[in-house]
């Protein structure tokens, strides 16, 4: 009864933790909006930063594909070097309206911040000495621990938007209907942090019904 007992909170404690890792920083919904069904959704990063911007359209869109949604890289229709000339209000509708877009995530980054987190020092258990107890001879082990330090931070927030574009759209008309961010400290690489925060972002337009089917 005691092992069934301990699995159950381990399992609990599991559960908790996976919640909280797939859960975004914080997020707005439209008033009114109560999620819908997109034919074709466009996901655009918004970087000077080539690399990345093609990661996290592409992590995203993989996403987006794995839970059964239509999904395009914003790359694909909004090529990086775009003329001034092509990007007019009025020409980027007409390049939604030509490729049959009804919907549009943007995902850019809106802040970084550098500072320092404190790293605990580590714990060694080292042989001693002897002593004596009785007739036995015992060995002394001590425990020696490191000072602990400071090191470098950085943090990144990152935003999403989704763009409702099911109905008739012109310049100036107000399509936003869900806004979500969350933070990223010290990824490893671009890779992980467009795995991480694209992995919150569906996992939340999907458990939330912001995008529906």
């Amino acid at each position: 009864m005691k092992i069934i007992k301990k699995l159950g909170v381990l399992f609990t404690i599991y559960l908790i933790i996976s919640s909280c890792s797939h859960k975004l920083g914080s997020s707005w919904t439209k008033e009114g909006y109560y999620g819908d069904t997109f034919t074709k959704i466009a996901v655009i990063g918004i970087s000077d930063n080539l690399k990345a911007r093609n990661e996290f359209e592409k992590t995203a869109v993989q996403k987006l594909a794995d839970q059964g949604y239509n999904a395009i890289e914003g790359v694909t229709i909004f090529p990086p070097k775009m003329t001034k000339e092509k990007l007019t209000p009025e020409n980027l509708i007409a390049i939604i309206k030509e490729n049959k877009v009804d919907a549009v995530i943007t995902i850019s980054l809106i802040d970084s911040k550098e500072n320092s987190r404190y790293k605990h020092g580590q714990d060694y258990v080292m042989p001693g000495g002897y002593y004596r107890v009785g007739k036995y001879v015992v060995r002394r082990y001590e425990t020696i621990r490191t000072p602990g330090y400071y090191v470098p931070s950085k943090s990144y927030l990152i935003e999403a938007i989704l763009y409702n574009l099911k109905e008739e759209i012109y310049k100036g008309k107000e399509t936003v209907v869900w806004t979500g961010q969350s933070s990223l400290i010290d990824p490893s690489s671009i890779e992980s942090a467009a795995s991480s925060f694209t992995n919150k972002m569906v996992h939340h337009l999907v458990n939330d019904s912001i995008l529906k089917k």
